[in-house]
């Protein structure tokens, strides 16, 4: 737990939040559009999606360490390269090829696949940790790389990232277990088991895991991808266009960066009350309200022409990556731990579409109108849809298996 919320920290929120800091310094080094720059971003999220179920098939099967290893070798290597690179279309390639692949490969569904393993009673709290991890990271590593590219450069920081990255992970991966069974540990025996009569009709809790196929069956888990796709793609295109969002709404690039830094930190609070404070409220509200909250600051942005309008969007938008801290908490409690990864996986491959699109559909339209303004508008009908979707999300009931008959 502790070795996987260092690394969200420092490595994985490089990638995650940190990059959108560069989006204007690499559009005005390689003199390109606006669509052009997004795309570098979008691609790197259509490549989750194509290895998505791939990536998820292979933490569910194989050991976690060696992965780790891997992706930190790749993001590292990829930094570096791009530090020294001038053509766009390398620079996509790289970025794409080894940045994105080490990353998503190592630093997301990997962390979530082990916290979901190795937890039972505790998964929200375990999950809202590793995922709070990543805000913090976003809170630290925004303001430090934007410093950063003020007096360095773009591109020293870009060499010095890849180097922090593996000097990190690589050691760290040491201390990640893969799941309990790994070393030896029962999780039906272990304090993580939840609490179940003792009877003859006990079942093991990796009986009351769905299959794949079993999932797929559930209305539920297609209620649960549409809300999640709509949301993760709306959230992916601010992200990556946030501070030139900023500066269309008048602020300098170093303000922007701050706000979006501000956003991170109370994101953090948000996350830890949203993960860990249990008013008895069904998860799929909390995740309706939140996504509530990032709809009214999207609106007030759009809507609102004053200089507190920056505030109550980035507001809202902390809200809203507070609450849905519990949507992947949701999907392992409603689906179990044995297909976990292999189930997010399926799901990555669906909102990395979406992931693909967003950044390069706000991208096109600034370029055509000089303005954010309408593809915000779309964005803002997208979350009123998620949340819609995450409302009616309820417990899907695992169909009955056929059971051996003796004799």
């Amino acid at each position: 737990m502790a070795a996987c919320s260092f690394l969200a920290v420092f490595v994985g929120s490089i990638f995650v939040y940190g990059f959108p800091v560069f989006f204007l310094h690499i559009q005005r080094d390689l003199e390109l559009s606006s669509a052009s720059t997004a795309l570098i971003f979008a691609l790197s999220r259509g490549e989750a999606g194509i290895a998505g179920p791939i990536t998820g098939w292979i933490v569910d099967k194989f050991d976690s360490r060696p992965i780790i290893v891997f992706g930190a070798l790749m993001v590292g290597g990829g930094l570096a390269i791009l530090s020294i690179v001038h053509s766009y279309w390398l620079f996509i390639v790289v970025f794409i090829g080894m940045v994105a692949v080490g990353n998503n490969t190592s630093f997301g569904q990997t962390f979530l696949a082990v916290i979901n393993r190795w937890f039972i009673k505790r998964k929200a709290v375990a999950m809202t940790l590793i995922i709070t991890s990543y805000t913090i990271g976003g809170a630290v590593m925004v303001p430090l790389l934007s410093r950063g590219v003020e007096a360095l450069g773009w591109r020293s920081v870009l060499l010095y990232s890849g180097i922090f990255v593996v000097v990190l992970a690589v050691p760290t991966s040491f201390f990640i277990r893969r799941s309990p069974e790994s070393v030896g540990i029962n999780i039906d025996e272990s304090p993580e088991a939840p609490d179940q009569p003792a009877s003859g009709a006990q079942r093991r809790i990796a009986d009351n895991d769905f299959g794949i196929k079993e999932a797929l069956k559930t209305t539920t888990f297609w209620l649960m991808l549409c809300a999640s796709s709509l949301r993760i793609s709306v959230t992916s295109g601010i992200l990556v266009h946030a501070i030139p969002i900023m500066t269309w709404k008048g602020e300098s690039e170093q303000a922007g960066a701050d706000l979006i830094a501000l956003l991170f930190f109370i994101a953090i609070p948000a996350r830890l009350f949203f993960g860990l404070y249990n008013p008895g409220i069904p998860t799929r509200y909390i995740l309706t309200m939140g996504m509530t909250f990032g709809a009214l600051g999207l609106f007030t942005l759009i809507f609102v022409d004053a200089g507190w309008a920056v505030y109550t969007f980035v507001a809202g938008i902390a809200l809203l990556e507070g609450a849905t801290t519990l949507n992947w908490v949701l999907m392992g409690q409603y689906y179990g731990r044995r297909n976990f990864a292999t189930i997010i996986g399926i799901i990555t491959a669906v909102y990395s579409v979406g992931m693909l699109t967003s950044p390069l559909f706000l991208g096109w339209l600034f370029d055509e109108t000089g303005s954010y303004r309408t593809g915000l508008i779309v964005f803002l009908g997208m979350y009123a849809a998620s949340a819609i979707f995450f409302f009616f999300s309820f417990r899907p009931t695992r169909p009955a298996r056929p059971t051996a008959q003796p004799g």
